[in-house]
Formats: C-alpha cells, sequence, structure tokens
C-alpha cells in the first residue's frame, strides 16, 4: 500500500473515532489537516475530523469554522452524502452556541440533499436537529415527536449506531417531561447495543448521567451521587467538557439535597465549568443552588453574586424567531410527516 492510502485509511479511521467521541487534539488534527494538502477529499476529512476535535473541547467557533470549511470541500468534490453529513454536524455545533437558528438553517439545507439522495439514515439525523431547535424554543413534546419520528426510522434501517444516537435523545426529552421510566426504558436499549456493538465514551458516560438525574429526581439521592461521580469521572477521563459540566452540575444539586458538606466547593466547580463551556441553564441552575447553599450557611454576602447574577440572565433576551425562521419551522415539520421516505 502506497504513503497516500495509507494515510487516507488513517484519516478514515480517525473520522470514525471522532464522530464516536474520541476526537485527536486540535494540535493534532492540524498535522493531520496539513498532512492532507493538496487532496481535496482528505482534506475535507481533515478539517471535519479538527471540527470534532474542536467541538469536544466546546470550542464552538473553531468547531464551525472547521466543519463549514469541511462542507465546502465535500461540495466541491461533489460527494454529497458527506456534505450532508458535514452539514449536520455544523447544525449541531450552531446549535450548542445557543445560536439555533442557524442550526435551523443548516438543516434545512442538509434535508434538501438528504432528500435527494433518498437517505433515510440522514433524514432521521435531521430530524434528531429539528428536536433540538423545539427543545431550545421551550416545546418538548414537540422534540420528543421529532426524536420519535427519527426513531421509527431507525429501527427500519436496524442501525444500531444510529439507535442508540436517538434512544439517548429520546431519553433526554421524556426526562425533561418527567416521564421517567420511558426515560429508563431507554436508557437500558441504549446501554445493551453500546454492551453489543458500539464503543463511544461519550454515551457510555450519559447514560450513566441520566441514571443519576433519573435517580435524583426519583430522590435517591445516595445511588443518584455514585451515578453521577462516576459519569463525572467517566467524562473527565474522555476530556468531554458538556459531559463534565452536566454531570458536576447535577452532583452538586444531589449533594445540596444530602446536606453534604462538599457541596458548595462542588457547585463552585461546576459553575467553573459552566462559565467555560458559556452553558446558560447550567449556570443558572449552579447560581441557584449556590444562593440556597450560602444562605443554609448563613453566609448572605456569599450569596449575593449568584443572586445578581440570575437576576441579569433572566433580564437577558428573550429568543425571537422572525419569519422566515417560522415558516422553516412549519415546512421542515410539514415535511416530516408527511414524506417519511
Amino acid at each position: 500500500m502506497s504513503a497516500k492510502l495509507q494515510f487516507s485509511a488513517q484519516l478514515e479511521v480517525i473520522a470514525k473515532q471522532s464522530l464516536c467521541g474520541s476526537p485527536p487534539s486540535p494540535s493534532e488534527a492540524l498535522q493531520l489537516l496539513a498532512r492532507a494538502e493538496p487532496e481535496p477529499k482528505l482534506l475535507a476529512i481533515a478539517q471535519v475530523i479538527l471540527g470534532h476535535s474542536w467541538q469536544h473541547l466546546s470550542e464552538h467557533g473553531q468547531a464551525q469554522q472547521a466543519f463549514l470549511a469541511g462542507v465546502h470541500g465535500f461540495k466541491a468534490i461533489q460527494n454529497k452524502q458527506e456534505q450532508t453529513k458535514t452539514l449536520i454536524l455544523l447544525g449541531f455545533s450552531h446549535l450548542l452556541s445557543n445560536e439555533p437558528l442557524l442550526a435551523l438553517d443548516d438543516w434545512s439545507d442538509a434535508l434538501k440533499l438528504a432528500r435527494k439522495l433518498n437517505d433515510r439514515e440522514l433524514c432521521a439525523q435531521i430530524y434528531m436537529g429539528i428536536g433540538q431547535v423545539y427543545i431550545g424554543f421551550g416545546d418538548d413534546k414537540a422534540a420528543l415527536s421529532f426524536n420519535e419520528l427519527a426513531l421509527e426510522l431507525a429501527r427500519k434501517l436496524d442501525s444500531d449506531y444510529l439507535k442508540c444516537e436517538v434512544l439517548l435523545n429520546v431519553a433526554s426529552d421524556a426526562y425533561r417531561l418527567k416521564r421517567f421510566s420511558y426515560t429508563l426504558q431507554c436508557i437500558a436499549e441504549a446501554e445493551k447495543i453500546l454492551q453489543q456493538s458500539i464503543v463511544n465514551p461519550i454515551w457510555s458516560a450519559e447514560i450513566i448521567y441520566y441514571l443519576g438525574i433519573v435517580h435524583a429526581e426519583q430522590k435517591l439521592f445516595a445511588q443518584a451521587k455514585i451515578e453521577l461521580e462516576t459519569a463525572f469521572m467517566l467524562s473527565e477521563q474522555n476530556n468531554n467538557l458538556w459531559g463534565k459540566v452536566h454531570a458536576l452540575t447535577a452532583l452538586g444539586e444531589v449533594l445540596l439535597a444530602l446536606e453534604d458538606e462538599t457541596a458548595g466547593d462542588i457547585l463552585q466547580q461546576a459553575l467553573f465549568l459552566a462559565n467555560q463551556s458559556g452553558i446558560c441553564v447550567l449556570r443558572n441552575r449552579c447560581h441557584a443552588a449556590l444562593i440556597k447553599w450560602h444562605l443554609r450557611q448563613s453566609n448572605f454576602e456569599l450569596a449575593l453574586p449568584s443572586f445578581n447574577a440570575l437576576v441579569q440572565n433572566e433580564e437577558g433576551e428573550r429568543l425571537q424567531i422572525g419569519a422566515k425562521h417560522r415558516r422553516q419551522i412549519s415546512h421542515l415539520e410539514t415535511q416530516s410527516r408527511l414524506r417519511r421516505l
């Protein structure tokens, strides 16, 4: 095998590992990008790997630049399937950086390509994305309906990878709707898939995280504490910021409920990660829990910064949805229900 073919095969393996939650560091990804010159296909693959590397660290702006370069690269060589997949990744990156309307634009473009390709798997991934947009709009029921539509397609395709991904999305929706038995049912099915055919450290940690937050809701705090500590440890081992901040925030709330003396320190650590990740919802939860903690300790002055931060966050502008995006949402919803391929 020539050096070029060897490098191409290596890139394909790294791209798959990156998609499954284990990307290289950005510096390593940049080295791969340099080696990919001047081959257009290899450059596009390397850009997607670089996007995953930045995304893994919640460096959303850098990730979006890389994913967009990948979209243009695949478009230039007329690889519509990879172009569509990368548009979907770009949409999720925009969603993670609190830009749901930009994500909607990405997924609208992706859905047009997916339908031309008659690719059900890509359509299912786009439905998951649209479900995430509805979460941003505060409509968890609509989010669940889109993710269940994606699950229906995943079952028809009998794709373990896709089924596992969608099951975790459905579990998340069901949790927010307080349908905890449904959440646990989805988690159990996803866990079985991971044990049998899929390796994804992010999803493995996520399953334990969902067990922890469900048990916390059921006031099984001692059990939830162990699960959330484990979820945090797994996310830390994989250097996944999203997983760390979610697990640590929930753990801090559980420790507060247990009146554990470490609750304040854990919540401060969680707040630091929430600020680092830019996830406003988790920031607010940390501030709310810290207020309770400081008041319980009779440290009224220490509670003031969190109180002021909560007030400022609540006064922030609500997401404005223009006529263009309202039409897009309506069109996508109609298309998804009438044309299931």
